[in-house]
């Protein structure tokens, strides 16, 4: 979990957390050519053991948006909160274990072109999720994504969301222990823009990438999620000037 850090504007001072906010108010992942919001399948439903002030739940979800509304409640209200558990037993800890989550956070800290942490695949089929940072108090992180019907994506998204993606879709990801980068993000952003694909490092070292970083085109987020941010723009007008900023910015690109 990582403290409030504050933003670079003097004149309109927003703190990290609200930062992050307004970002994931900005984005929603798309998978297969659909918002998750507009997903209306479901195989199960998605369980949460979570604590906040000191007492420990353990709720089921049909809705990906009641289980947002409970936790950004909590997090606007500024209580403690902590997800313990997701989708079942054991999984979080092994998608983000204690020196990966640690990793994150650190890459949140330096705000420059970090060298990605962790890569989540789909055993079944193509789909690849390469992190580079956490947001949002460690709920949410950075990431580099082909789910979107192969389309590379680069955008900040819940862990929830990636998490609940077995529940409601059967798209199982599991995290690639042999995943061991050396290059930094802008190299695999470059290789995306460039091929239209996510490259791994091997083809990296011998794509002609120049150091230039074309934006990777976002998916149209969900009327949902664009009403979400409307909203917290009126609560907090200064939320306004981040409006079509992306997260490249974070990273110096």
């Amino acid at each position: 979990m990582q403290p409030d850090r504050d933003s670079d504007n003097t004149q309109n001072p927003l703190s990290a957390a609200a930062m992050d906010l307004a970002f994931l108010f900005m984005n929603d992942l798309h998978v297969g050519g659909r918002s998750i919001y507009r997903i209306n399948t479901s195989k199960r439903p998605f369980w949460v053991r979570y604590e906040a002030d000191g007492r420990r739940q353990e709720r089921r979800f049909r809705s990906a948006l009641s289980w947002r509304a409970l936790m950004l409640f909590a997090l606007e209200d500024c209580r403690e909160f902590k997800v313990l558990e997701m989708d079942e037993p054991g999984r979080l800890a092994r998608m983000f274990p204690e020196d990966i989550i640690q990793k994150l956070d650190d890459s949140a800290e330096v705000r420059r072109d970090v060298v990605p942490v962790v890569k989540l695949i789909d055993p079944n089929g193509p789909g690849k999720v390469i992190i580079t940072r956490s947001r949002c108090r460690g709920h949410a992180v950075d990431t580099l994504h082909n789910l979107n019907d192969g389309k590379p994506v680069f955008q900040p998204v819940w862990i929830s969301d990636l998490l609940r993606l077995d529940a409601k879709i059967g798209l199982r990801l599991v995290r690639d222990e042999s995943f061991a980068p050396t290059l930094p993000i802008s190299s695999y952003l470059e290789a995306a823009a460039l091929t239209g694909r996510i490259a791994d490092e091997r083809e990296l070292n011998i794509l002609p990438l120049t150091g230039n970083v074309p934006r990777l085109r976002l998916p149209e987020p969900a009327p949902t999620v664009l009403r979400i941010f409307d909203w917290q723009c009126r609560q907090q007008p200064e939320l306004e000037q981040l409006r079509g900023r992306t997260i490249y910015e974070d990273y110096g690109l």
